[in-house]
């Protein structure tokens, strides 16, 4: 009876010390995880040293930036109801792309009820679904 009384405090014994060892293992392997995983979300925010920072936009005639420019004048009159801004042209722009798409800081000449005015535009792009967010509008 003894005999079986130790073997069974043993086998019992053996198997906690497995489980808590294989424990341990597998939750340092899950902070691991989570770790890369925080690491590649923050290396993803960081801007790429292979593209640099901002760059003028040479072309401010291109159709991707005429289009992007429209896309702020949209945007603004559908968050102001009462305005009515016309887009005419950009005048001077630079881009900057990273990990994540493309933001552009745009000066675009629009008109306001017939009046001339100046906005100075910054524009985010996602590169993975070409969303588009109107950052700001000055």
């Amino acid at each position: 009876m003894t005999f079986n009384f130790n073997s069974l405090l043993l086998v019992t014994l053996s198997t906690v010390v497995v489980a808590s060892i294989l424990g341990h293992v597998f939750a340092t392997n899950d902070d691991r995880k989570l770790l890369d995983s925080f690491e590649h979300v923050l290396n993803s925010l960081a801007p790429s040293p292979s593209r640099g920072g901002w760059q003028p936009i040479d072309d401010t005639e291109d159709p991707k930036v005429v289009d992007v420019a429209e896309f702020t004048v949209s945007a603004e009159n559908s968050i102001v109801k009462h305005r009515e801004i016309e887009f005419l042209r950009v005048e001077d722009g630079k881009s900057r792309v990273d990990n994540n798409g493309i933001t552009y800081q745009l000066d675009i000449l629009a008109t306001k009820f017939s009046e001339l005015n100046e906005y100075s535009v910054v524009v985010f792009e996602n590169s993975k679904d070409h969303v588009r967010k109107l950052i700001s509008w000055d």
